[in-house]
């Protein structure tokens, strides 16, 4: 077994990862011309305004560059501009508010709040004057990139610098597996060198032991052994001979004190009695190409293969597993895993299981569905979550909450159930870094250790969670109802929109000219929830109310971590008339008039019913008051109607009990009584008692033989001489037209 020395190794890798030697690498240099967007090539000049923003002046007009795009800004007919060309010579500030442009014979201004040319006179002009047609060589930036041109266009110069470093020693070499072995001594296995190595705190090899073939494993058991797993062929205990000559991609301990070894080929394997003098394995217990293991605390082995998930009880004696499953892709069932081809494994203290796959993202589910064999998975992946790529080679936990993701080239700081995402790009590590599957180490400081193809890539705490440069934001144009868009950069933009025109798209970006690939932005109307962070630079509102409403939008830095930079534009939407405050209470009142007159209406409809209905039920019981009562005789009833109208009624009256039991009385004869024509009778009638004469008189008549049916003095008498008395001369009809008024039979009614 090695015997280490003692190794402060994690105060050597700060110190290390702090020297310049980043600083001393060439500057990287971007070129633009007319296929950049720039509006040509020929460059006279370059200013930087307060809000971040890059201007240049060329022979086609002004460029403001926003890190992502030109816009150009160009003298049009009609402008009211007295500019008389678009070839710019050089340019330079006056404070914050304008640009003077100095073309071949004049100067002028471009004011910054207004975004117009305006003339420059006077002593003004000849204090400007002695200023303008000084030669522009370069200017540098707020980020502090160089920014130069010649005859072929402009030219950005960016100084590297990468935050993480390789750890000396390591250069050259493709690391696989990393170990804190006794006292902090870091020890390192690399795939081309068939052998192990160890480090001093400044980086010096301390020790190489040989291996027959190269490390992919290694794992210090809790009596202190080191396993050692190795591909093509190997598994040693560190000082012993050969066990197996399997390919092993990952060794894991459980509490049992039993050996778990997941080989690229043979499947699962167990060493039952690891501390045995000739330890020995069992034959494959599952699975065929095995990439990584996972013992959960209730004694589930988890195993990540080139075919799905495997699953299985461990056996207290390490001889077999249980329960063993296999978990594939479905492509019919939504809740399947995402992919067969799984990298890598890891468990929360929540039990939470989290898979990485090869090229689907990562998939979460829970050792609680896998106890009740319900098991679904959440899939987590680039076009559902802040995931910056779907291809995760490698991980491990950053905390109980976060996951390290390594990715092709970057590395992933990834909270599923925060939907947030660090991004750690090329920018971070280096242009030409290329991750191996190496799973990454966390020392106890926070610092990270990752495998790369060039070398072992260690970055401090410091420069993965700290903030650095935050991009300041800025809103660059906007444009109404899909037409062209109007450039007016601010910070903090106030637009008014009239009543027409509810529709906007508002344009924004995050000022980082050293690399803004990874910037993501999020943005919230009114105070509304936050959208999700992407990389889109634009917000459409769609029919927005009248009135006045705040857009907010912030920004995260380049690797992704949300800043402190928001900023906001305030929209004031004109109203229509109809849509004023005036117009509404107009509207209100108009509402109160007319609820007012419905309800007025209804309820004189209702009094007037009831008043007719009254009054005709007065005539009704007096048509019945004495058939042999005389015409003089009878009284008259108190109503409000015109005394001719009233007259009227009292004949028709008259005339309906005179002959109640006539056959052949008829509207006609009720007519000729009243001394007015049938219809003018009908008119009359309805207006005063709510009837016709028709049915004025059949209502008499089954009143008349509701009266004698009910009268103990006529028990005897048929129904037939009762329809008589009544005017009916078809007894049938009668009964036909009783039991529809009364709901009953004349002889049930009788009985009732």
């Amino acid at each position: 077994m090695i015997k280490f020395s003692p190794m402060r190794i994690l105060i050597a890798l700060i110190l290390t990862l702090m020297l310049p030697a980043s600083g001393l690498a060439d500057d990287v240099v971007k070129s633009y011309d007319e296929s950049d967007g720039l509006s040509s090539h020929r460059i006279g000049g370059g200013i930087q305004d307060s809000n971040g923003l890059l201007w240049f002046a060329t022979a086609n007009g002004l460029n403001c560059y926003d890190g992502y795009e030109f816009h150009h800004i160009k003298i049009r007919p009609g402008d009211k501009a007295s500019v008389n060309t678009n070839h710019i010579r050089d340019i330079f500030l006056t404070g914050d508010s304008a640009i003077v442009c100095h073309t071949d014979d004049d100067i002028y201004e471009f004011n910054l709040n207004t975004y117009r040319f305006c003339d420059v006179t006077g002593p003004r002009k000849d204090s400007l004057m002695r200023f303008a047609a000084i030669p522009w060589n370069e200017m540098t930036d707020t980020q502090g990139n160089r920014w130069s041109a010649d005859h072929n266009g402009l030219h950005k110069h960016i100084r590297p610098h990468h935050p993480a470093g390789l750890l000396p020693g390591s250069e050259n070499r493709h690391p696989r597996v990393f170990l804190v072995g006794d006292d902090s001594v870091l020890i390192a296995g690399f795939r081309e060198r068939p052998a192990i190595a160890t480090y001093s705190p400044g980086g010096k090899q301390l020790s190489e032991e040989p291996l027959p073939s190269a490390p992919y494993a290694m794992l210090r058991t809790a009596s202190g052994d080191i396993w050692v797993g190795c591909k093509p062929a190997g598994l040693y205990r560190y000082g012993s001979p050969t066990i197996s000559l399997d390919a092993v991609y990952d060794i894991k301990e459980d509490r049992f004190g039993h050996l778990w070894i997941a080989t690229f080929g043979n499947g699962i394997k167990c060493c039952p009695n690891p501390s045995a003098p000739q330890p020995q394995l069992t034959q494959p217990l599952g699975g065929k190409k095995v990439r990584q293991l996972l013992i959960t605390p209730d004694d589930r082995l988890l195993a990540a293969t080139t075919d799905g998930l495997i699953t299985g009880r461990i056996d207290s004696t390490g001889t077999s597993l249980s329960d063993l499953t296999t978990y594939r892709r479905d492509g019919n069932a939504e809740g399947s895993i995402s992919s067969n081809a799984i990298m890598s494994l890891a468990q929360d203290l929540h039990g939470n299981i989290f898979i990485c796959t090869e090229s689907s993202g990562c998939d979460v589910t829970t050792t609680a569905g896998l106890d009740a064999g319900n098991t679904t998975f959440r899939h987590f992946n680039t076009s559902n979550s802040s995931l910056a790529s779907d291809i995760c080679r490698a991980m491990t936990m950053s905390d109980d909450s976060t996951l390290i993701i390594i990715g092709n080239d970057n590395m992933m700081l990834f909270n599923p159930f925060a939907d947030s995402c660090v991004n750690f790009n090329k920018e971070f590590w280096g242009d030409s870094c290329r991750f191996t599957e190496a799973t990454p180490l966390r020392l106890a400081d926070g610092t990270l250790l990752l495998g790369a193809e060039h070398g072992a890539l260690a970055a401090t705490a410091h420069n993965i969670y700290s903030r650095g440069y935050i991009p300041p934001l800025v809103f660059t144009s906007w444009s109404v109802n899909g037409k062209a868009g109007n450039f007016a950069p601010s910070a903090h933009p106030h637009i008014v929109l009239d009543a027409d025109n509810r529709n906007i798209s508002v344009s924004f970006a995050a000022i980082d000219y050293t690399d803004n690939s990874g910037i993501l932005y999020r943005t919230s109307l009114d105070g509304s929830p936050y959208t999700r962070a992407d990389r889109s630079r634009r917000a459409d509102l769609f029919n927005l109310s009248p009135g006045k409403h705040r857009l907010e939008v912030q920004s995260t830095d380049r690797y992704g971590r949300l800043v402190e930079n928001t900023r906001y534009a305030d929209i004031e939407v004109q109203p229509y008339w109809h849509e004023t405050l005036f117009a509404k209470i107009i509207f209100v009142l108009l509402l109160v008039a007319a609820v007012w007159a419905v309800t007025y209406t209804c309820i004189y409809i209702r009094r007037d019913d009831r008043e007719r209905r009254e009054l005709l039920e007065k005539y009704m019981a007096l048509m019945h008051h004495d058939a042999d009562t005389s015409r003089d005789e009878v009284p008259a009833i108190a109503c409000n109607h015109k005394p001719e109208v009233t007259a009227l009624l009292d004949r028709v009256r008259q005339y309906i009990a005179e002959n109640i039991g006539n056959a052949e009385a008829s509207v006609d004869g009720m007519a000729a009584a009243a001394a007015v024509s049938r219809s003018t009778l009908n008119r009359h009638l309805r207006a005063a008692l709510g009837v016709s004469a028709s049915q004025m008189l059949s209502d008499a008549r089954m009143q008349h033989a509701a009266r004698l049916l009910r009268n103990p003095e006529n028990t005897g008498m048929h129904i037939a001489e009762i329809a008589d008395m009544c005017g009916y001369a078809d007894h049938h009809y009668f009964r036909r037209v009783f039991t529809k008024k009364h709901g009953c039979t004349p002889a049930e009614y009788r009985e009732g």
